[in-house]
């Protein structure tokens, strides 16, 4: 699971100072009904070819009839954002969390340099939509607001529709939406285009009212942004990545794992896995705290070694992390080679003392992969949120393919990690100990919920 494409896909939406090339304007291009179709048939023969979890989920005469009905479907030419909402809702049919499905790079790049966005950051509780960053000066609606309708068409099909192209392990409903509470702006662009402006329904003291609000572009955005939350961080900083923070008065030290990427630590947050987890670890002991809390939280995976070195520390006997690989040949699954196979020793120096691991939608592949190890080999209290990866078996180490005619960009994994045992699989993630949900007063006043609840188990 080396490469997530979200890691690519933050690249696009977070301030950058990249210049791109010349661009295109893509929204007038129109593709064939012959284009288009040969562009699905690509896909579909691709994902016959490669994907080891295909059939998962979904059998293969479900996923023939739901690419019969896409093809029959084809009856006009498309536009690129047609073509694209047409085909993503395969995303809830094969329901893998690495077979991503974004629009076209060009297009990607133009949007981000040219185009115009919804400027707010928006929430979802409980299938509504609340705004919780108010990134433009115009100040009618608040922080806090709950929204109606965008451009008349209500947040309720707005999210169905949205929630219906994400995607997600199993029947796993945690993962996609903690990626539209991250980036609902951009997958809302993806589907609904880039109006100049948007008519927006809200509610306050039990009122609807209406306003027109000015789309703004990436960086102002951005400025607002930083402008009106100057306390808040929105780009990785060197060194935070993986934290410590060790409360000795309180009997706990908090380890922070923000990422499991070896590329993404060395190269933004400037750390090394194996010496910073080392070190770490060696102040724990030094300390002599009773209780230790591991974040994972919003941790989208990485490399399955620095996975195995973690628990190294943690676990204090062998363990195994993966059971078995199965990758496609022939258009059948078998057997095949994978990283971390076999036993791992515990590291002379784990921890033996209470653990805590926090976990959200957000703790996704090789946060899950953890989470199930932990789980499988010492008692441990997870608190939060269902994980958004899969305990028992996943896909991953994906390949890069490109639609040869619309040049949408999708990732087709190559390799399912058996974790556990297949048939212990029910689509679900790792379910909290405790269940703790933020409210909207919490995210508006940055209260950390989850944290919060699980210091107060140590006052019991």
């Amino acid at each position: 699971m080396k490469k997530l494409l979200f890691h690519i896909f933050l690249g696009f939406f977070l301030p950058t100072t990249i210049c791109f090339g010349q661009t295109v304007d893509p929204k007038e291009q129109l593709f064939s009904i012959k284009e288009l179709k040969s562009d699905l048939a690509h896909l579909k023969n691709k994902l016959e070819a490669l994907h080891p979890g295909l059939y998962l989920y979904s059998q293969k005469p479900q996923i023939d009839h739901v690419f019969d009905s896409l093809q029959n479907d084809i009856t006009a030419p498309m536009t690129e954002t047609e073509f694209y909402r047409h085909i993503t809702c395969i995303s809830s049919i094969i329901k893998d969390g690495h077979s991503i499905i974004l629009p076209a790079e060009r297009t990607m790049e133009y949007h981000t340099k040219n185009s115009l966005f919804l400027p707010y950051h928006f929430t979802i509780i409980n299938k509504c939509l609340y705004v919780d960053l108010v990134c433009t000066n115009d100040n009618s609606i608040a922080a806090g607001t709950e929204i109606i309708s965008i451009n008349n068409v209500n947040t309720t099909g707005i999210i169905n529709q949205l929630m219906e192209r994400q995607v997600r392990d199993g029947n796993n409903l945690s993962y996609p939406t903690w990626i539209l509470n991250n980036y609902f702006r951009e997958y809302y662009s993806f589907s609904f285009g880039h109006p100049e402006n948007y008519t927006i329904a809200y509610k306050t003291n039990g009122d609807v009212h209406t306003s027109t609000i000015n789309a703004l572009p990436k960086d102002s955005i951005y400025f607002y942004r930083q402008l009106h939350y100057p306390g808040k961080l929105f780009s990785r900083q060197p060194n935070e990545g993986i934290k410590l923070q060790v409360e000795k008065d309180r009997n706990y030290a908090l380890l922070t794992i923000r990422d499991f990427h070896n590329d993404i630590l060395r190269k933004e947050y400037k750390q090394s896995f194996d010496k910073v987890i080392a070190a770490f670890f060696e102040q724990i002991n030094d300390a002599k705290t009773g209780n230790l809390i591991l974040d994972l939280r919003n941790n989208q995976g990485g490399d399955i070694e620095n996975g195995v070195f973690l628990l190294s520390y943690l676990l204090d006997k062998p363990f195994t992390v993966v059971q078995d690989y199965f990758c496609v040949e022939g258009h059948q699954l078998q057997h095949c080679n994978g990283p971390s196979l076999g036993t791992h020793k515990p590291k002379p120096g784990n921890f033996k003392g209470n653990l805590y691991v926090l976990i959200n939608g957000g703790s996704f592949s090789n946060s899950g992969i953890v989470s199930s190890c932990l789980q499988a080999n010492r008692k441990t209290v997870f608190i939060g949120q269902e994980t958004g990866g899969n305990p028992n078996v996943i896909a991953g180490d994906a390949k890069d393919i490109t639609l040869p005619n619309s040049k949408i960009q999708v990732q087709v994994p190559t390799r399912q990690y058996v974790i556990t045992d297949k048939a212990k699989n029910s689509g679900q993630g790792i379910m909290p100990t405790h269940i703790v949900m933020p409210t909207l007063a919490d995210i508006l006043e940055g209260r950390d919920t989850e944290l919060n609840f699980t210091i107060g188990l140590f006052n019991k």
